[in-house]
């Protein structure tokens, strides 16, 4: 039942009975029953609201989640051509490269190719396959790691999965392991997880 204030560019998830008041540029994802109100320059994201309300004014606008692999892209600034995409991945570092939060026997290496079984079901949000996401969600998915590392990798559009009910996650069968992406390069939220992984090496 939080109630929330966002101001300048702030970003907010509105989830269950939380009300929140949104000016100047922030961006706010509305879902369940929560209140938003928007003012100014703010984005809504209707996250299919169910008994909620949302009030804009000013220049504030109300969008609605992708429905389609394309408007997903395109949402999210996706890199891609006609056949393949870039997506990102948060996984945590070990001795022997980059390992599944979900299941550590997973490895992921630089330069390799990976495959996994995929569930097809669009309703089902969190199945099986091998789960990749916009650069935001994989930095908040990890945030509390202490060996988080972000990895970005390759995919063939035609093998995503695009659950109905995503908030910034998709799923494939296959991917290829590109690089790592530099905490330090991932605007000022990968600049504070940087930080506090850094301090917390040297404890």
């Amino acid at each position: 039942n939080s109630s929330v204030v966002a101001r300048d560019n702030s970003s907010v998830e509105a989830c269950d009975n939380s009300s929140v008041v949104a000016r100047n540029n922030s961006s706010v994802e509305a879902r369940n029953n929560s209140s938003v109100e928007a003012c100014e320059n703010t984005q809504v994201v209707n996250c299919q609201i169910q008994n909620g309300r949302i009030e804009i004014s000013g220049n504030a606008r109300i969008v609605f989640m992708p429905k389609t692999i394309d408007e997903f892209m395109s949402f999210y600034g996706i890199k891609h051509d006609k056949n393949k995409a870039i997506f990102f991945k948060a996984v945590r570092r070990v001795e022997e490269g980059y390992v599944s939060d979900y299941n550590p026997t997973f490895k992921y290496q630089i330069g390799e190719i990976v495959h996994e079984n995929c569930d097809p079901d669009i309703d089902d949000n969190c199945s099986y396959g091998i789960h990749i996401a916009h650069l935001a969600w994989c930095l908040d998915f990890g945030r509390s790691w202490p060996n988080l590392a972000i990895i970005a990798v390759e995919t063939e559009i035609s093998k995503i999965v695009l659950p109905s009910n995503t908030h910034g996650k998709v799923r494939t069968s296959e991917i290829k392991v590109l690089h790592e992406v530099p905490l330090e390069t991932c605007g000022v939220f990968g600049k504070i997880l940087a930080k506090r992984i850094k301090k917390e090496e040297n404890i």
